[in-house]
């Protein structure tokens, strides 16, 4: 059944319209605390009219504060049927200091992860990256992991050509690449590399994970080498920071006084 209003705001609460942050930033912040304190995951949101009425804006202030919050996860909508309360995004703790599958991470999420394969191509030329001079092409495959048919992870693996050509495209739809080195191919990763950071997506990685290109995502590179210190995949992860958390355990090896 369609609600037709909102609960009623606390008489002291305003919107601003001398504050410097825009009127819809303001409503999309006053509409997460209501949402969250008054309606259940799964349950229908007020209508767009509704929200005007309630709050006296137009529909064009009302609008773009629904759609941040769409982008942001907290809402969802269904063609025909209106704009909902999404379930909760998992929150998924990836240990980066061990040489561990980034699926491990997903042991202790509360909802399922799925791992969906999107692209599987050769590269060459200025698309191979420095780690892999020596390959005249590589393998590179992309994967997004979602729960409840919401994306919040982005991976793009590439292995030196010399590796590539023993993996096939069901391989990597079915298996994290830690898991295709070690029993495909029978090379156990010696040693890891991480540069962190974080970036806008572009208009493809934002239509991939659904969020806007004004959201900053968590970037994480990992080239990964074998005994003799040959590179032997790299991977790029492109991360929800509302879902992920890096985790980092140093140890003192040497106490000087």
């Amino acid at each position: 059944m369609e609600i037709e209003s909102i609960p009623a705001l606390h008489k002291s609460f305003e919107l601003e319209r001398g504050n410097p942050r825009a009127l819809h930033e303001q409503l999309s912040d006053r509409l997460k605390s209501e949402l969250l304190a008054n309606y259940s995951a799964g349950q229908q949101i007020p209508t767009e009219e509704a929200i005007c009425q309630t709050y006296g804006l137009s529909r064009v202030t009302v609008r773009r504060a629904i759609q941040t919050l769409v982008e942001r996860g907290l809402l969802i909508r269904r063609q025909g049927k209106g704009t909902f309360l999404a379930q909760p995004k998992p929150r998924i703790t990836y240990e980066i200091d061990r040489l561990g599958p980034f699926m491990d991470a997903f042991a202790s999420s509360s909802e399922p992860v799925i791992a969906r394969l999107i692209d599987f191509s050769w590269a060459t030329g200025e698309k191979v990256p420095k780690c892999f001079a020596s390959s005249s092409s590589v393998l590179v495959y992309e994967r997004v992991y979602e729960t409840a048919e919401s994306p919040h992870g982005f991976l793009q693996i590439t292995l030196p050509g010399f590796l590539g050509e023993r993996v096939g495209r069901a391989d990597a739809a079915e298996h994290g690449v830690y898991q295709i080195l070690r029993e495909k191919l029978g090379i156990e990763p010696f040693r890891a590399s991480f540069n962190i950071s974080t970036e806008l997506p572009g208009a493809t990685l934002a239509a991939r994970l659904a969020v806007s290109p004004t959201t900053p995502l968590l970037s994480l590179e990992r080239i990964s080498y074998d005994a003799q210190d040959v590179a032997i995949e790299r991977t790029v992860h492109h991360l929800l920071p509302e879902v992920y958390q890096l985790s980092v355990n140093v140890h003192a090896r040497t106490f000087r006084s």
